[in-house]
């Protein structure tokens, strides 16, 4: 999918499509604009402004990111480095509330958890620390997994599905963990709770070392 760039200036939108149309854009702007990345649909918003120095091929002019992307999955952090390692957590349909018990005892910033809600949702939800997840089937299910896979993320997918979860395996992504936990073979709640928590952070350890 296209990821474009929406300018805000003080005559109006521009949508640029390329970073020379954006360095041209953000020079005419008067050297300051907001930018709302697209990807799709509206995802975050940054401050761009000119630096002193030339960059080759773009009029001598070269946009920067000033603050974070709110909102936004992907981006730079200030400065222009590359966006921290992190870790998301996906709790299957099996498994609601035990994403509440695992932020509880996780505050590390670099934990995502989703929670998948099934069909009672028609977008993604932010509550807290948690995003609830919409999903009508497996497929669905699976996407979500593979999407955070794809961004860079580690996953680790807490499932009581056996054929879910040998699905998930068969993605072949080597940043998901697939956690097959049938709730039958835990003595409650607690202990099952634990083993997540185990798991997450064994996840988290595993990027102080990358």
């Amino acid at each position: 999918m296209a990821v474009y760039a929406v300018l805000l200036t003080e005559r109006g939108p521009l949508i640029v499509k390329s970073l020379e149309e954006l360095a041209r854009a953000v020079s005419e702007a008067g050297g300051r604009a907001y930018i709302v990345l697209v990807e799709g649909r509206v995802i975050g918003a940054v401050e761009a402004r000119l630096l002193e120095s030339p960059l080759q091929g773009l009029g001598g002019v070269r946009p920067q990111v000033e603050g974070r992307a709110t909102g936004a999955p992907r981006g730079l952090q200030p400065g222009g480095a590359p966006p921290r390692a992190r870790v998301a957590a996906v709790f299957d349909q099996m498994f609601r509330g035990f994403a509440d018990i695992v932020a509880r005892e996780i505050s590390d910033e670099r934990l995502e958890l989703h929670e998948v809600v099934g069909r009672g949702l028609e977008k993604p939800v932010r509550v807290g620390r948690i995003y609830k997840q919409p999903a009508h089937d497996d497929y669905d299910v699976l996407s979500l997994v593979e999407r955070l896979a794809s961004e860079g993320k580690h996953v680790v997918f807490f499932t009581g599905d056996k054929r879910l979860a040998n699905q998930a395996a068969a993605l072949g992504m080597e940043n998901v963990k697939v956690e097959y936990m049938p709730p039958n073979e835990y003595p409650g709640k607690e202990s099952l709770a634990k083993a997540m928590i185990e798991s997450v952070r064994k996840a988290l350890k595993s990027l102080d070392g990358a």
